[in-house]
């Protein structure tokens, strides 16, 4: 009698817990890419991390947001150790084992940095860069047109780097002339590093890409994904979108093109695009 009524218990126990899940919490990697995405003294911090986070709490979902090295972060997520991965470039490549939130998440400028010191010709096209070496980040994406140059061997000398800084120390010992990296990004490194007199940017390019959340196909979260989307453009329509936007732009906005020729004057030119 007293085993039955043990069993009973047990049965009972075991529904309740049944009828309460463990609510799923969402595993979410990206890179240190200030300031889009760094590691800040309170945990993850940067433009793209506060739109997720605010696309987050507004459909009520746990999540947790890691940094890791942008290779390993792609490695981990094709793999289902993480649930997500922000912000990330479409590639064919890529779609084969994520699925992207439709929905932009931030549109970023990828551009060419060089010394001022150096005397480097480019003429808009980006074979006229074959002679020079190039610091690019091993993994990362910068929009079909120069994915593809780097595919065909168009640059003669390219050098990998596992960070934008580190493409940055390369070009300060003379051993890249060129960096291909996101604008708003390489100011960020710039501004850290205080080269702003040493640094220009190459002018006469600019290459617009967007970029996104995406899930791993792995972990079945269309309905997360679907969410997400939604929400993305919620936060648009009704203005947060831009105010977060705009609170970590502002003092951004305000840049103008740091090249300069005019070496006698030392005057910058305003790039006109």
């Amino acid at each position: 009698m007293i085993i039955r009524r043990l069993f009973h218990v047990l049965i009972m126990l075991c529904l309740l817990g049944a009828s309460v899940p463990e609510e799923r919490v969402i595993k979410l990697v990206t890179l240190e890419y200030p300031p889009y995405e760094f590691q800040g003294k309170n945990g993850p911090s940067g433009i793209a991390v506060e739109l997720v986070r605010e696309v987050f709490r507004r459909i009520e979902q746990p999540y947790i947001i890691e940094i890791l090295p942008w290779g390993r972060a792609i490695r981990e997520v094709e793999i289902g150790r993480y649930d997500g991965i922000f912000t990330i470039y479409k590639t064919p490549q890529r779609l084969t084992f994520l699925d992207y939130a439709d929905e932009l998440l931030i549109e970023q400028s990828i551009a060419l940095f060089t010394l001022r010191k150096n005397n480097i010709h480019f003429d808009g096209r980006l074979n006229s860069l074959a002679p020079y070496r190039v610091a690019v980040m091993h993994k990362v994406s910068y929009g079909s047109e120069i994915d593809t140059a780097l595919k065909r061997g168009v640059f003669e000398n390219v050098v990998t780097t596992d960070t934008g800084k580190k493409s940055f120390e390369l070009l300060l010992a003379d051993r890249v002339e060129v960096v291909v990296i996101n604008r708003l990004g390489a100011l960020e490194i710039i501004k850290q590093l205080g080269i702003e007199d040493l640094v220009a940017e190459v002018p006469s390019y600019r290459y617009e890409i967007p970029s996104y959340i995406a899930f791993s196909k792995t972990r079945t979260l269309d309905k997360t994904r679907m969410e997400v989307e939604q929400t993305l453009r919620e936060i648009k329509k009704d203005g947060t979108y831009d105010k977060i936007l705009q609170e970590y732009l502002k003092h951004y906005n305000k840049e103008q093109s740091i090249y300069d020729t005019s070496p006698q004057t030392g005057k910058a030119v305003e790039e006109r695009s």
